[in-house]
């Protein structure tokens, strides 16, 4: 793959590792479905609906996700089932609210230095789900699951074989002498404008280059906690548009279930499914916060790269294990630096 100015993500791989999560319920045909244009409106107007309906059921709320594009709006209650459906919308009935499902993930957010595990909220099971990864310590993996146990039948615990590694090398998009990355998202602030990738790639510094780029310099770097990534753009103002010519007019909140697409510098293009929201990485160097978890395949290289639903961009990649992919929120990158879409 040639260097593209477009969205490519940032993806320059360190050797360090990260423990990330899956908690997903997608079945193998849902995670190769593309997500195309039409399916893209179908589950943009979908969710927005959701939200309409579920921001009205307050507490009796217990979160929404899409199952084959269609809207499932969990509920505790009679008459928030009759609302919902109501509004043309399937609703089931279950035992735990949105609410009390981000306590505690809160709550096991908590448990610090806990490298190769991770945790999310999965709302099409009602449950946070714990992976604990083969590559975790005996110690990590009993300090997780005790703490995980405390928290009752609100948590699942998943055993996964072997380890997460931060997705940040042999990249063809932008580079310096450290490593090689992919641009994320063109973006500007303020008029001028700027190169948004993964802040683990940032994290190394230096000078970058690639494509119609040269001299790009480092203006912020967030990694642990974020995992956000800014970088000048000495050349201009680059095209809103992922390099399949996908324009991206806006920024969007990752819902369970939904088909996204992705891009990186080592794998190129490719689908998946949202599996897990509100995701807590345990990497080996730190805990990313907020990341959501999907079904698409990444590897080293595709760092930075972003996940997007049609014209939506969600996010830009943070690593995962070839199967399971995390993915750092686009709004909370734009609204934690003040950038808008290019």
């Amino acid at each position: 793959m040639t260097p593209r100015n477009s969205l490519t993500g940032l993806a320059v791989f360190a050797s360090v590792t990260l423990a990330m999560g899956l908690s997903a319920t997608a079945t193998a045909a849902n995670a190769s479905q593309p997500a195309t244009a039409d399916m893209a409106q179908v589950q943009h107007a979908a969710i927005a609906q959701a939200t309409q309906v579920t921001n009205t059921l307050g507490d009796a709320s217990g979160g929404y996700y899409l199952d084959h594009g269609k809207v499932v709006v969990n509920v505790l209650d009679a008459a928030s089932a009759q609302k919902v459906e109501a509004a043309g919308m399937t609703a089931k009935t279950v035992t735990r609210s949105f609410a009390a499902l981000t306590n505690t993930k809160n709550a096991l957010d908590a448990v610090r230095n806990v490298p190769q595990t991770t945790w999310g909220i999965d709302t099409s099971t009602n449950q946070v789900v714990v992976t604990i990864y083969s590559a975790a310590t005996p110690a990590t993996a009993a300090k997780v699951t005790s703490a995980a146990q405390k928290l009752g039948a609100g948590v699942r615990i998943e055993q996964k074989t072997g380890r997460l590694d931060l997705h940040i090398a042999d990249g063809d998009a932008i580079q310096n002498d450290q490593g090689r990355c992919s641009l994320g998202f063109n973006v500007t602030r303020d008029g001028s404008p700027f190169l948004l990738t993964a802040g683990h790639c940032t994290n190394l510094g230096g000078t970058w280059s690639g494509g119609d780029v040269s001299g790009a310099q480092v203006v912020q770097s967030d990694c642990p906690g974020a995992d956000s990534g800014l970088l000048t753009r000495p050349n201009g103002s680059g095209p809103g548009a992922i390099n399949t010519g996908q324009a991206i007019t806006s920024a969007g909140t990752p819902t369970v279930g939904e088909q996204m697409e992705k891009q990186g510098s080592t794998t190129g293009g490719g689908s998946g499914q949202v599996t897990s929201v509100d995701q807590s990485v345990n990497f080996d160097v730190g805990v990313l916060d907020h990341e959501f978890g999907t079904t698409a395949h990444t590897d080293h290289g595709d760092s930075g790269g972003p996940a997007y639903d049609g014209s939506t961009g969600l996010g830009t990649l943070s690593g995962g294990d070839t199967v399971t992919s995390y993915f750092y929120p686009l709004t909370l990158e734009l609204q934690s630096y003040g950038l808008s879409l290019a």
